[in-house]
Parts: structure tokens; sequence; C-alpha cells
């Protein structure tokens, strides 16, 4: 049984959007044949640019991997003008986007001592202005959004670690017991991982388990962040219905109800290749959200047939390039 069965998740779907069976069947087969998804180990996260190094200690590791992850959410913004603005820049030398520029941040903060991100009693009172800096480009810029939403996640994080967990994550680790369903159930008490549908709470897991600080029982499943959606648009797995289809294309706003219908059907297709094709969910999650950069928004690589092969389900996708990422506002996704 997969542990979704078990937390009673509200997957329902159909007004908006449908799952086409005949085509997931189709990438099933394919990941049941294809040998990267028999071989391959998940990530370790341990690239230095973003993540600690070895030779920290697995109480930093986690702590640093959760303060992260209390953060991990919409990195796009609507300009005034209406167009879409996303999270990039380079920092450190380093040009990045998205999660990368947010952990690229987070590493130059830790690596330059400019502010204690892992002690839980200083994000509990961090200031906006503080915050921000720590997201400034090599320019001076502040390329991350919803600072305020963040900082109430850190807030909040950073008052429950010291009140119930000693100050550190770790110490919550440990008590699940290796259980995944514990490590869901513990996280909901902070405001950061109260999602119903456990996104930054699997990523988390994710990156705990491919560090090797656990070994959860149960498997884990993936995190339904927008750019797995996006590719299961485009491979034709997720077909929105109506508006919402016009939405996703024109990169119009969706309701609650609509993102929420979207992201149940991605997660319930997810679930059916975990139980038809037996990867484990964080392989998953890895590969699809690795091949993100094979799949953007504007240029993909399949539209080059030179490129179109550095696509790791270029042989199996519908290529419908039309749609983009899904946008709502949020605080999870």
């Amino acid at each position: 049984m997969i542990i979704t069965d078990r937390l009673n998740l509200n997957l329902e779907f159909g007004k908006f959007v449908k799952i086409d069976y005949q085509v997931l069947d189709e990438i099933c087969d394919f990941m049941r044949k294809e040998k990267i998804f028999k071989t391959y180990r998940p990530y370790s996260w341990d690239d230095t640019r973003f993540w600690l190094e070895n030779n920290k200690g697995r109480r930093e590791v986690s702590q640093y991997f959760t303060v992260g992850n209390a953060i991990n959410f919409r990195f796009w913004w609507k300009e005034q003008d209406g167009r879409i603005a996303f999270c990039e820049g380079v920092k450190g030398g380093i040009k990045v986007n998205g999660a990368l520029y947010m952990w690229r941040s987070l590493k130059i903060c830790y690596n330059k001592e400019e502010f204690p991100i892992l002690d839980a009693d200083k994000i509990s009172k961090i200031s906006i202005s503080d915050f921000k800096k720590i997201f400034q480009d090599d320019n001076g810029n502040i390329q991350i959004p919803s600072c305020e939403e963040r900082v109430k996640n850190w807030r909040d994080l950073g008052k429950k670690l010291r009140e119930y967990w000693g100050g550190e994550f770790y110490n919550l680790l440990k008590e699940t017991k290796n259980s995944l369903y514990n490590f869901i159930q513990y996280s909901r008490q902070f405001r950061a991982f109260d999602d119903p549908l456990c996104k930054m709470t699997m990523v988390n897991a994710i990156l705990h388990q491919g560090r090797g600080l656990i070994k959860f029982k149960e498997t884990i499943f993936p995190g339904i962040d927008y750019q797995l959606i996006k590719q299961k648009l485009r491979m034709g797995i997720l077909v929105p219905k109506g508006n919402v289809r016009n939405k996703i294309i024109s990169e119009e706003l969706l309701t609650e109800s609509e993102a929420r219908e979207l992201r149940n059907a991605c997660l319930q297709s997810f679930i059916y290749i975990m139980k038809k094709t037996h990867i484990p969910g964080d392989v998953i999650d890895n590969k699809w959200w690795f091949n993100r950069k094979m799949c953007e928004d504007v240029d993909p690589v399949c539209k080059n047939n030179k490129t179109a092969h550095l696509c790791l389900f270029s042989r199996v996708c519908r290529k419908k390039t039309q749609f983009k990422r899904p946008l709502e506002n949020t605080r999870y996704y």
C-alpha cells in the first residue's frame, strides 16, 4: 500500500481536468523498460553550490534542508503590466533561477555567515529587511517574491522548533523512527508544511533520504511541483478542460479549485505510475524534476530535432508545448 492511501488525501478531480489513461499506460510501459529507471540511485543533494558539504554534521544538514524547504514555493510573480516574471539572477557569480536561486542564496548566506539561518531562535525573529538581504542578487536586486509569506514560515518554523524540538529538526527526524507517516504528521505542525497534498513535506523527505539522513520504511511519493505538472500536461497525461486549458496556455491565474483539481489529478497519475511500475516515488520525482531544464516554458528541447533526444521522455511525449506552467496564488507550490 502506498502511504497516500493511509493519509486519506482528497484527490478528487474531473470537473476541470481528466487523466488520459492510454497515454499514462504508455508512459508506464516506457518507464518499466527504460534502464535508467532500474539503475538510477536517488540524487544525494550534495552539490556544494547549493547544499552543504559532505563533511557537515547530520543535524546541520537536516536543519539546512528544512529551512530551505520551508520557503520552497512559487518562484514567479506578475508585474504591473501583467507580464509573468520569474525568480532568476546572478548569485555568487552563478546565474540561476527558481528553487536553485533560493538554494544558492542560502548557501552564500551560510558560507559568509551573513545571517544565522540554522539558528531556530534567530529565524523565529527575522525581519523582512534581513530576509530580503539574503536573496539579493549580485547587483543588489531582490529576486524572490512573496517575502512576507516566506518570513511567516521561517518565524513559525523557528518558534516551534525551539519550543518542541530543542531547536533542531533532526530531533523530529529521529522521533519518526523511520516512519514516513510520522514524518508527515509531525511536519504538519509547521505552517510551511501544512499543505493538504504534502508537496514541501515530500520534497523535504526526498532531500533527507537522498542525502542518507534517514531511510523511510514507506515509499516517498512525488512532490507536486508546477514543473512536474507542466510536463504531464505536455505529455498528454493530464487533459485540462475548456477555460482551464485556455488559462494554462495564456498564463492566466487559475482559481484555487481549478489549481487544486489539477494537482489532485497529477498526484493520482503519479500514484498510478508507482503502482504499475514499482519505481520508488523519490526516483520518479528526481527524474521528472531534473528533466525540467529540457522542458522549458518557451524553448523546450523537443522543438529542435537535434536536441529532442535530450529529453528523457521525448519518445513517448505528445509534445503539447503550448502548455505553460500552471499559475496560482499560493504559499505551497
